[in-house]
């Protein structure tokens, strides 16, 4: 709650400062648009002027001059336009660096508290090798608010003896004149994990050697797995998936979702949807505030309910080695500190169910 309050009076000061900043671009462009048609009709009314006075002459001295006349205030009416257009290019420049890093500001700021304190969010991890260096990326879905993290993991390429040593059985030809098939434990431990995706209690991986001659595809839920060869089922044929290590392919798959969720080096927030939309382009970031508030005012309810005196939040907490102690929090303080924002810290607060309507 502390950090929603934190977080919130940080970043809607910063998109209200990205909305002026917009508004008054696009006065300025009404502004500069306006100009131009001003020089237009100014140069169009010169010349109907002109050509009025001229109509019937025939000398060629003052048709010269005419000529040389309309040439000339063309050429100065075009160049004017251009210093209007070359200004007005230089402002969006500026106006775009400058919205840009409020954005910046403002995803580094919501980054931390989305991490970990979006109640309710499905989570689904992706590890995926790039420009030969291992990434990944974190997708959270929370009612209509998508948001995903950038990841990077604490080593550039992950392969399966990374994790531990696994063998798996495919069927091989062997023998010189009869070739007949055999059961072969192909050691896989060097090959390279070159693909993952994490959602739940679901995985899929692809495993591949140097030359990509082999590849493997492992899907997992909670109650099994299912492997494959190139395009061949190793878990429906009897014969391999007796000689198949399930324990070994038990331990890797666990092996495999504690590393997308423990050897994160580092991660960044890239981008929050709201509707399908881009929340920081469309000035929505308030619109996520509140439905993070709606979530938070279901639990400030339960706790108030259940807590022991009136107006006041109590949270039980277990600590490691079973230490219980509760913290308490006024309604009143978290109003306070939200009514500090303005109109929309007061909305929120009655989201949140501090504050009356």
């Amino acid at each position: 709650m502390q950090d929603f309050i934190r977080v919130s009076k940080e970043v809607i000061p910063l998109e209200k400062s990205a909305i002026t900043i917009k508004d008054e671009n696009r006065e300025k462009l009404a502004i500069f648009e306006k100009r131009i048609q001003e020089i237009d009709m100014f140069e169009k009314d010169v010349r109907n002027c002109i050509e009025s006075r001229t109509a019937g002459v025939d000398a060629t001295e003052i048709l010269e001059v005419k000529e040389r006349t309309l040439e000339t205030f063309s050429t100065m009416a075009l160049a004017k336009k251009n210093e209007k257009l070359t200004e007005l290019d230089r402002e969006n420049k500026l106006d775009l660096m400058e919205t840009q890093q409020l954005y910046t500001r403002i995803l580094s700021t919501l980054g931390p508290f989305f991490e970990d304190s979006i109640y309710g969010a499905q989570n689904t991890y992706y590890a995926f090798i790039e420009d030969k260096t291992l990434r990944g990326k974190q997708v959270g879905f929370v009612d209509n608010m998508q948001y995903e993290f950038e990841l990077l993991f604490t080593q550039d390429t992950l392969k399966v003896k990374d994790l531990q040593n696994l063998t798996l059985p495919i069927w091989s030809k062997s023998g010189i004149l009869s070739r007949e098939e055999k059961v072969k434990r192909l050691d896989v431990s060097d090959f390279y994990i070159a693909n993952i995706e994490y959602e739940g209690s679901n995985l899929r991986t692809v495993l591949e050697d140097r030359d990509a001659e082999n590849r493997f595809i492992i899907s997992s839920d909670e109650k099994a797995f299912l492997i494959m060869h190139r395009d061949y089922e190793i878990t429906r044929d009897e014969e391999l998936a007796a000689a198949l290590n399930r324990d070994s392919v038990d331990a890797f798959i666990v092996k495999l979702k504690e590393f997308l969720t423990e050897s994160v080096g580092s991660e960044r927030l890239r981008r929050i949807m709201l509707d399908g939309k881009n929340v920081i382009e469309e000035n929505r970031v308030f619109d996520c505030l509140k439905l993070i508030a709606s979530i938070y005012g279901k639990l400030v309810t339960e706790c108030l309910e259940k807590g022991y005196t009136e107006g006041e939040i109590t949270i039980k907490i277990e600590e490691p080695g079973g230490i219980r102690t509760e913290k308490y929090l006024e309604k009143s303080e978290i109003s306070r500190e939200l009514s500090t924002i303005g109109s929309e810290g007061q909305e929120l607060a009655t989201i949140l169910r501090v504050r009356e309507a």
